[in-house]
């Protein structure tokens, strides 16, 4: 039997239907015999402990491997297990929870043809059903925390189709060279279920290649579906640190003045994205003799940073009594403007809606902010400390984003 060019790496534990909807839908849109499917089995005591064999021989025959293991062993262990029995040229490391579109394998393929020094390639990620962004690249605030750029903007948004230099990109659906996969050593398995992506990055682009999400590739993603997925984050971040310090520095501020877009900070020091004042005001001004919301929501598909759009349109719908509707969309807009105001505005129309939970939700968000405000001083260490860094690397929007926080408190940057 010929090679095949890919090896698809699924780790698995229970989540059966979601395991099953992933297999049907490589077998789907992935033509002739180009891949192998390797799915690792940490210990799954659902259904997938007795079906998943079956289907997966049905479905992909002499080309399908299940590897049992009897504990749960984690992500980073299951990967490097089914990674060493690949006999594939590229392996793709796939998480369960995924579903596969029509064609998703040929623009990464030709990415690393296409480009020489690409490392490692990633679908374009997409919340399934709703066409909007779950992930197009990790992006690193001036704190160092992680996020998904572009999380939530409409997926035929030009930001997304940009090419860009990116310090690491997820580990959820990842296609490398198999010989590299090994080269770097694997995933790290002192991890558990988080950061391995990032360290396995890190060591790629220290051979100086690069990292990529191909748009065309498009992935759909449920996200953090497994039980207990943020358990270790803390651990992990230290170890990540420890790991791989002075890999990674801040770039949300560089990507989002590449597209158009300025960056903010919340009373708390969380940052956010925002359109300029000018283009925010033009797009008010615009739409506020006349408004129409059908023509305010199609603008927010292309301007989805546009903040009064989101309050125009969420005022009329709470006039009208559609307090559902104003929920979703304030929810959406909660996730861009991460405000005070905004979550006590989603706590209300989702109350107003019978959506009790998204209203606890909204209102514990609230709480745990309010808890953070009580002591402000940690923020103004935090603050300072950032200026004093900005100024050392050279770093003059980060150095007036947080000189602007302190001084609209009262406070100077030097004291």
């Amino acid at each position: 039997m010929k090679a095949p060019l890919v090896s698809i790496i699924i780790p698995v534990w229970n989540l059966w239907e979601l395991t099953c909807a992933c297999l049907d839908s490589i077998r789907a849109h992935t033509p002739g015999n180009a891949v192998e499917v390797i799915v690792v089995d940490n210990g799954s005591d659902d259904t997938t402990a007795a079906a998943l064999s079956p289907m997966g021989e049905g479905l992909f025959g002499a080309r399908f491997r299940r590897i049992r293991l009897e504990t749960n062993r984690g992500f980073a262990v299951a990967c490097n297990l089914g990674a060493a029995e690949a006999q594939g040229t590229y392996l793709l490391l796939l998480n369960n929870d995924t579903v596969l579109s029509p064609g998703w394998l040929p623009p990464l393929l030709r990415e690393f043809d296409d480009e020489p020094r690409t490392g490692a390639a990633g679908p374009l990620l997409v919340y399934p059903d709703s066409g909007r962004v779950q992930h197009c690249g990790i992006a690193f605030a001036p704190t160092l925390q992680t996020e998904h750029l572009y999380a939530n903007f409409p997926a035929t948004h030009p930001a997304i189709r940009a090419r860009r230099t990116l310090q690491a990109i997820t580990g959820a659906a990842m296609l490398l060279p198999t010989a590299l996969f090994r080269q770097c050593g694997g995933f790290h398995e002192g991890y558990k279920n988080g950061c391995e992506d990032l360290e396995l990055c890190c060591r790629i682009r220290e051979q100086g290649l690069r990292l990529a999400v191909v748009p065309e590739s498009l992935v759909a993603h449920h996200e953090s579906r497994t039980p207990g997925r943020k358990e270790h984050d803390a651990a992990n971040a230290t170890l990540l640190n420890r790991r791989c310090s002075g890999c990674f520095g801040p770039d949300l501020h560089r990507h989002a003045l590449r597209d158009g877009f300025a960056i903010a900070l919340t009373p708390w020091l969380d940052t956010y994205l925002t359109l300029p004042p000018d283009r925010e005001a033009a797009l008010t001004r615009e739409h506020i003799t006349d408004f129409d919301p059908g023509r305010c929501w199609e603008t927010l598909q292309g301007e989805p940073l546009w903040h009064g759009g989101y309050e125009m349109l969420c005022s009329i719908l709470d006039e009208a009594g559609r307090h559902a509707e104003s929920a979703g969309v304030r929810l959406l807009q909660a996730g861009f403007f991460p405000t005070l105001p905004g979550f006590r505005q989603l706590a209300r129309s989702a109350a107003l809606s019978g959506n009790d939970e998204l209203a606890r939700q909204a209102a514990e968000k609230m709480q745990h902010i309010g808890d953070i405000l009580e002591d402000p001083e940690p923020l103004v260490t935090r603050a300072r400390g950032l200026v004093r860094w900005a100024r050392r690397a050279g770093e003059p929007a980060v150095e007036a984003l947080y000189t602007g926080w302190l001084t609209d408190i009262g406070l100077s940057a030097d004291d």
